[in-house]
């Protein structure tokens, strides 16, 4: 298995493999896709050619198995603690779930975290998602925050 910073030449294969929006359908009716959002691969090359996005991706075998977007989040000036790490989305592909391939992918965006002097790390992840909610509280994050809505 390779973790590696992605590259151009990744985007594509980032694309196929997450299918971008195929979880969301199945959550709040709040997160769905704009029908009209056809820039999936300036999403991801954005994490690619940033300073404060990365995007790391995991090989076996010559094929990608997962990837990991993250960055850092600047708060409000109010908080004592000014910047966070934020992961912003992590896909493992199902062949390879299982395989300790997210842990993998999350220890190079700590690693990154670190480097830029952070020391906290959060996410996002929906309520009506049990497995994403059992693999992040596997790996140690705890629920502070819960956001609602209504439609009106």
């Amino acid at each position: 298995m390779i973790i590696r910073k992605a590259t151009e030449s990744d985007v594509a294969a980032i694309g196929k493999l997450n299918l971008f929006g195929e979880i969301l359908r199945r959550c709040s009716p709040l997160d769905q896709l704009d029908p009209a959002f056809e820039d999936e691969v300036g999403y991801y090359r954005d994490f690619i050619d940033s300073e404060d996005k990365w995007c790391y991706v995991a090989e076996h075998g010559g094929e990608l198995a997962g990837f990991v977007l993250f960055n850092v989040e600047r708060r409000e000036s109010f908080w004592e603690i000014k910047k966070v790490g934020y992961i912003d989305l992590i896909y493992v592909d199902e062949r390879h779930r299982k395989k300790g391939i997210s842990k993998l992918l999350l220890e190079k965006a700590y690693e990154q975290f670190r480097k830029n002097g952070l020391r906290y790390v959060k996410l996002s992840v929906q309520t009506k998602n049990p497995d994403a909610n059992a693999v992040w509280q596997k790996h140690g994050y705890k629920e502070f925050l819960k956001h609602m809505y209504k439609m009106i």
